[in-house]
């Protein structure tokens, strides 16, 4: 509910700016009718960077740097903080959007000491990949 994004955004600790990055559309699934990804996700990340002060919204059409498209960036205070959503985030998937921005608008991340110890243990960048789904 909206009422309760605008709470939680209104407790943001710094800008957070949704980068949506659109590009050539894949064929939709089958039952998928004729959704327009792109447009949607559009939709979806402006209508979030409405409940929010410091949340905002951008677009750009084919940018360098994602392999999928449509897709989210989520960046704290402007700036690419490798968080990323692929895909359209709709019905149960927006909480994991919703969640992410609100991590990113965290001054201080909300990992466990030691999980940020291990973190800074590591040898190499590494890539995560989340897959989020209802069923």
């Amino acid at each position: 509910e909206g009422g309760r994004v605008r709470e939680l955004f209104a407790a943001l600790e710094r800008p957070v700016e949704l980068y949506v990055a659109l590009g050539p559309e894949e064929t939709p699934l089958a039952g998928a009718r004729d959704v327009d990804f792109g447009a949607e996700a559009v939709k979806v990340a402006e209508g979030l960077a409405e409940l929010g002060e410091l949340v905002s919204c951008r677009v750009e059409e084919r940018p360098d740097g994602f392999p999928r498209f449509p897709a989210v960036a989520i960046r704290p205070e402007g700036r690419d903080a490798g968080l990323r959503y692929d895909g359209l985030p709709w019905g149960y998937e927006l909480a994991s959007l919703i969640g992410a921005v609100l991590e990113a608008g965290k001054r201080e991340p909300t990992l466990r000491p030691e999980s940020r110890e291990a973190l800074a243990a590591l040898d190499r960048d590494l890539a995560l990949d989340v897959f989020v789904t209802p069923t």
